[in-house]
């Protein structure tokens, strides 16, 4: 990515469960049985945070900004503000109530003592994160490298708090635990869909970042890139915003 380029703003789904393992998350193992037994794949993201299942009902966005980007602040903790506050303002737009963006001290006290769920990504609390009635709705994590930073967010319509518990090997009392603190957006509003919130998260970063968004097909590279991806047995379908 040239270092004086846009931003890339990218949607993506899946096809085929998987569970994704974060790289803070390297001493959390999935179980071989379950996920056998269930079909779903094992694989592991370069960003932090911890596993998350990635099914068709989680929307997950990665934000590309080249180096020195005026939204890659050097701080990586303040770098997630302002895609936290779109992700809220969003929400908030599709009839969630009761939107909050998790400031650092609400995110420190969290860690201090961590809930029965904290070793899932969407059991704990991270600053700028976003909460509705108290209960997490949204995931952020990153990678940073020479050309640039990338920012991962990852919502869920609908959360299945139970199969991430087996898939992981921890029994129904994590699954309800996780459920406890974290929701889908079903449960938050009524008949939110994924492109309503896309629509609602694309006006906010568009206009945070000061530009106007504009799809795009992938190019023939990306094409061959995603069918070598799903050729593996993952089962990634990517698209552009």
């Amino acid at each position: 990515m040239p270092a004086a380029g846009p931003g890339v703003v990218s949607w993506s789904r899946v096809t085929a469960p998987a569970l994704v393992l974060g790289r803070s998350g390297v001493d959390v193992a999935a179980d071989p049985e379950a996920v056998a037994a269930e079909g779903v794949e094992v694989v592991r993201r370069s960003s932090g945070g911890g596993p998350v299942l990635w099914d068709a009902d989680l929307l997950a966005l990665d934000v590309v900004l080249p180096r020195g980007h005026r939204l890659a602040e050097r701080d990586v903790v303040r770098a997630y503000r302002w895609l936290g506050e779109a992700f809220a303002a969003a929400l908030r737009t599709c009839g969630v109530g009761d939107v909050e963006v998790v400031d650092v001290q609400r995110a420190r006290a969290d860690r201090a003592h961590p809930g029965a769920a904290a070793l899932a990504c969407f059991g704990g609390l991270s600053p700028f994160e976003v909460t509705a009635g108290g209960r997490k709705v949204l995931g952020l994590s990153q990678a940073r490298r020479g050309p640039g930073t990338l920012l991962q967010a990852g919502v869920p319509l609908r959360l299945d708090a139970a199969r991430l518990a087996r898939l992981l090997g921890r029994d129904a009392a994590f699954g309800r635990a996780l459920a406890e603190s974290a929701a889908g957006v079903d449960e938050l509003a009524d008949g939110v869909t994924a492109d309503a919130l896309v629509a609602a998260v694309d006006a906010e970063i568009a206009d945070r970042a000061g530009v106007a968004l504009a799809g795009d097909d992938l190019t023939p590279a990306e094409h061959d890139a995603v069918a070598a991806v799903v050729a593996e047995g993952l089962g990634v379908a990517r698209g552009g915003a």
